[in-house]
């Protein structure tokens, strides 16, 4: 399973990836997406012991990871993991929390499944012979987290993953990323995992040796380092509620537009130099809904710049409509550039170039705040929590919430889990 979660290090990452995680979550619960996957489970999976949050309902604990799963995904405000490209918070820390019980339970029990729970998902993503959507990798981070806290043998697990690498969401292409509340398929993942390790602890087996089948899979890949310093250290957070490859445009924006004090309404042009992977998502000026938003340089550059940063956790969605935010996306071009292409993915930089009452102004290849080698502190993470859940929880659920991380910290799950489990109405 990889590093312990009793070092200070892991067990404070995991403590960051929770607090990040429920501020995707909260932010995510009334999005139709995350309501129809509720009403799903409500008709289709049967009563248990797991809180479906934010709902004072409770579900087996395959449907509670799938609602739980659904609603921190879907803004695009969760966490992730550069060489893995893309986001293991979604996935294992609901598994973990669906898994834990209510009676005898920890709070290190809990922290432990979550750093496990990344590092293997993390550690089979990476191992993958070419880019995988999350939801394809996802059911790993499950099997470990959930295994964890079930304290499942290794026989079963060995079962499990193998089941889980047979049984994955294949998400073909980039279809998920066009508009659809699909996207990476992270919660279809996850209840793939869940349900593989059920699967594997009932008896049922798997494919044991598929993972030494160099085709589908790098075994020096996944081992390599195992043992030491946890992956989860290298998770990376967002500041804002889109996808990764738009982060580095819009910090490089922003510092121009502060340094220059340029005014939107003098802006000409914006050019947003980067890498390749960064032409796969739509890129629209005038997305037709949120999803797109989502995926869209031109759009999340025009909304920053007309509307400021917090137009962006989460998104406005009445910015997709609003013919300046359209007509200021319309200004900006995306270009490949050959010196930041090598960069990625271990790193996901752009330089942005805006000519603005006829002068130019160039930023330097800039990083996405968030990462490692600029992380969010945890005053930083609070802030992002409270601005994200604004609209979603009163003033007085928020600070519910964060005191129960804290209380999490000091090794008490109880109030986490009473927080989680109040209702807050569809």
């Amino acid at each position: 399973m990889g590093p312990s979660a009793t070092s200070q290090e892991s067990r404070e990452a995991a403590l960051r990836c929770v607090l990040d995680l429920l501020s995707a979550a909260a932010a995510g619960f009334h999005e139709s997406g995350t309501r129809a996957v509720r009403a799903m489970v409500r008709n289709q999976y049967g009563a248990g012991p797991a809180e479906i949050w934010f709902t004072g309902e409770r579900a087996s604990a395959s449907g509670a990871l799938l609602c739980n799963s659904a609603a921190a995904s879907a803004l695009d405000l969760d966490d992730g993991f550069r060489m893995a490209r893309g986001h293991p918070g979604a996935a294992a820390i609901p598994s973990a929390m669906a898994s834990v019980p209510e009676a005898g339970s920890s709070a290190e029990s809990l922290l432990a499944a979550i750093v496990a729970g990344y590092e293997v998902g993390v550690r089979v993503a990476m191992g993958m012979p070419e880019y995988a959507p999350s939801g394809a990798w996802s059911p790993f981070a499950v099997i470990a987290a959930a295994g964890r806290v079930r304290n499942t043998s290794a026989d079963h697990l060995a079962h499990a993953l193998a089941i889980a690498a047979q049984c994955a969401p294949s998400l073909p292409g980039l279809a998920g990323l066009m508009g659809s509340d699909v996207k990476e398929g992270i919660p279809w993942g996850a209840a793939t995992g869940m349900a593989a390790l059920y699967l594997a602890e009932s008896g049922f087996t798997g494919p044991l040796a598929i993972f030494d089948d160099v085709s589908l899979f790098a075994p020096e890949r996944i081992v390599a380092g195992l043992g030491g310093e946890a992956l989860i250290g290298g998770t990376y957070f967002k500041p804002y509620a889109c996808c990764r490859h738009i982060h580095a445009p819009l910090d490089a924006y922003a510092a121009l537009a502060e340094r220059h004090q340029l005014s939107p309404s003098s802006v000409e042009s914006v050019e947003v130099h980067t890498y390749s992977a960064t032409f796969n998502i739509s890129n629209l000026p005038a997305p037709r809904n949120l999803v797109e938003a989502q995926y869209s340089v031109p759009f999340c550059i025009a909304a920053l710049a007309l509307r400021g940063k917090e137009a962006l956790v989460p998104i406005d969605v009445s910015a997709i409509d609003d013919p300046a935010v359209r007509a200021f996306a319309g200004r900006v071009t995306i270009h490949r550039d050959a010196a930041i292409e090598p960069m990625f993915p271990a790193k996901s930089p752009a330089r942005v170039v805006v000519i603005s009452s006829g002068r130019q102004f160039e930023s330097p290849v800039t990083m996405p705040r968030g990462d490692p080698a600029d992380p969010l502190s945890w005053s930083d993470l609070r802030e992002k929590f409270v601005t994200a859940t604004r609209h979603a929880l009163s003033p007085v659920r928020q600070r519910n919430l964060l005191d129960a991380v804290e209380r999490l910290r000091d090794g008490s799950l109880r109030p986490l889990r009473a927080a989680l489990g109040a209702a807050l109405g569809d």
